[in-house]
Order: C-alpha cells, then structure tokens, then sequence
C-alpha cells in the first residue's frame, strides 16, 4: 500500500460470513477498490493499460511501472519515427494543461527539458501537468463511456520531444506511467493520495503469465479471483520512501540456502520491486552462483528436471517468508523460426492471403527469469519473473 495506514485488521472486515479460507485482510482490500484497469501481456516483458490526459480525454497506453516516479507519453512536438508509430499528446487542444507546472499541484511538474535513458534507447522530453484518468477496464473500457473512473488532477508528467527508433517504434504501447511510492513526488500515486480519492492507499497487481490473457490494476484494493485459495497475506516493511524497496534475505535452491545476501549489512539484500522490469536481477557476485545452479537449455529440454528456487523475504515483523518459484515460473519460454523452413506462402508463421506454402517450422527457446545486473547501492530487482 502507498499510504501511511497500518495493516488492516481482521476487524477491518465486513460484517457477515467469510467465504472459507479466505483471509479476513484480503477479505477487507478486495472491497475497497474502485478502479480496475486490465493490463495487457507483450510476450511477459511488459504489462500495458490504458488511461487518458487532458479535457477532453486524450487516450494512451503505457507500462503501469512500479519501478519509475515519472509519467511520460509522447508529444505532438516530437516528430521522429517512434512517435509517428503512437498517440501524442497535443498540450493545445487540453483546457486542463498546464506548462512547467499547477498552481493545485503539491508535486512539481517535470521541469524543462529532461531526458530518461533506458538499456536500450533514451526519450527526451519537456514537461507540463494534467488531468490524469483511469477508467474501470469492464464498465468504461477506453474511457469511451460515463462508467467508472477515477481523476488524478495536476499530474506532472513528460512529452516526449525526441524518441530513438530502437526499442520504441515496435512496442506496443506509447509511455510510462510510473507508480513509484507516494512519497516521490513525480508519481501518479503522490497525486491520487494527495487526491484522497480512495478509500485506502493500496494498489492492487495481478499479472498475467499468459499472453493472451489480461492482468490487472486494482486501484484501492485487490482482486481475490486472483489469490490462491488459503494463501496468507504477507506484508513487508517498505526500506525507501522514493522506491518499493524490500529486503531480501537469502535465495533457496530445492530448499537449499545459497547464503548470498550472508555479506550485506544485517545479511540482507536490498531489492526494488519493479513491475516494469522483466526479470529478477541483482548484482554479478550474488546472481552468479544462481545462475551456475539453475542451467537452463536453450531448447527447453530440462525444465523437468530443475528445481525450485526461493526467493526469502522478511516480514514487516522480521519473521522469514520463503516465495517458491517452479521452474516454468522462473524460466523465459519463447518460440522462434527454424532458419531455412517454410516458404514464401507464409510471413512469421502466417499465411499469405492468395498463396499456398508451408508454415516455418517452430521451435522453443529457453532464458532464466533471472540476470545480472550490476547497478550503485547494489540492489537487487524483483521484476515480472516473480510478479
């Protein structure tokens, strides 16, 4: 959760029968939210929902990520190719814009020009606020409707003026929509707080491990349809007021510990947990002697045969909580063309209207859900390979 209330008690509860095995906390979170927005799967690196800026609504999509305080979509300024593929922002056509700030807003609005580089490409952008809304992806889908939504007013946020070809171009969705903790002040979650829209400050994440199924942000509380039955509700204690930094206090291989955090102050591994990431990273000397335990095949040949990997985390109570991953849960399963297969009658394994041929033969490839990342402070990443 993102605001100052404690843990919820089982007086928190409504009143009445419980359907069985079912937590009374979880009982209470899954009542109080207001908001759903389904968030769509590219292929388990990204998650993307919909929302819109402005009045009137201007629509985008973007990766809902924990790991970011800043919002960005891309601008009616920007002219390179990546943003020509996207919606953009027209700062113009919004009575509720403001440039370089809001005279309403307690959060400063992304001043000037900035720029975010990213592993694989950099967006430069100015800054402005707005009206930012969600809209309840079953009773207002795309915000087309009067349904359900919720305003988030004098959002700061970027307009992106420049924008690399590479990776932006080919996703499928237009920005960022960062969900970093309350406390910074460029997140969506500092204004909705600041807002007091909802009930209780809590956001709700479930993400889909099929592509071709939806996940889902709950603002305001959870979605039981997505807890296993009799799983506790655990609750830890958040290290940093600007990230969703937890403690990780050791990795388990088959119920083995690998004692890889045994070095850290208090034998604990930072960790920032990070929807927007798609794997579980952490620095080389710790994530190594994982990676020499795990041995994945390329081909997919040994899954049966892995084990399971743990990931201990402590309580806001200290007390140890151990998350098991199977190894199809922490194992990147791709398809790819077998070079040299198929014809012309076919494009990537689809048939060519007018044409006969043959489809490209198929075959899996396999990534481990974990890699190195080496970064200042040497935190660990808790991407969408655990999510």
């Amino acid at each position: 959760h993102f605001g100052e209330l404690p843990p919820p008690s089982a007086a928190d509860a409504p009143s009445g029968a419980l359907p069985a095995a079912v937590d009374p906390e979880l009982q209470a979170l899954a009542t109080k939210g207001k908001v759903r927005v389904d968030l769509l799967n590219n292929n388990n690196s990204q998650y993307y929902g919909d929302f819109a800026i402005g009045t009137p609504k201007q629509r985008f999509s973007a990766v809902f990520d924990t790991g970011s305080g800043v919002t960005w979509v891309p601008g009616a300024k920007c002219e390179s190719d990546a943003c020509g593929e996207h919606h953009r922002f027209g700062a113009a056509t919004s009575a509720s814009f403001q440039e370089g700030g809001s005279a309403s807003s307690t959060a400063p609005a992304a001043e000037g020009r900035r720029s975010i580089h990213y592993g694989t490409g950099e967006v430069k952008f100015e800054g402005g606020s707005d009206t930012v809304t969600f809209c309840d992806s079953h009773s207002n889908p795309g915000c087309h409707g009067d349904g359900t939504s919720l305003e988030v007013p004098g959002q700061p946020f970027g307009m992106s003026t420049h924008q690399t070809s590479y990776p932006f171009r080919m996703l499928p969705f237009d920005g960022i929509l960062g969900l970093a903790p309350s406390q910074s002040k460029g997140s969506v979650l500092h204004q909705l707080k600041a807002s007091k829209a909802l009930d209780r400050n809590v956001l709700g994440v479930y993400l889909s491990e099929d592509p071709h199924r939806a996940g889902s942000v709950d603002f305001g509380g959870v979605e039981l349809a997505h807890v296993a039955k009799q799983s506790p509700l655990n609750w830890h204690k958040i290290r940093s007021a600007s990230e969703w930094l937890v403690g990780i206090k050791d990795v388990l291989v088959d119920g083995t510990p690998l004692h890889l955090c045994d070095k850290r102050p208090d034998g604990v591994c930072p960790a920032v947990v990070d929807t927007g990431s798609s794997l579980i990273t952490g620095p080389s000397r710790e994530i190594s002697p994982l990676l020499d335990r795990i041995h994945t095949d390329e081909g997919c040949r040994n899954l049966s045969k892995m084990p399971t990997v743990s990931l201990q985390l402590q309580d806001h109570e200290g007390r140890l909580v151990n998350y098991p991953l199977a190894p199809p849960e922490y194992t990147l399963r791709t398809l790819e063309e077998v070079p040299n297969t198929g014809d012309a009658g076919f494009l990537r394994e689809f048939p060519v209207l007018g044409k006969g041929g043959q489809a490209p033969e198929l075959r899996a490839h396999c990534d481990p859900g974990f890699g190195v990342m080496d970064v200042p402070g040497g935190k660990w990443v808790i991407g969408d390979t655990f999510l």
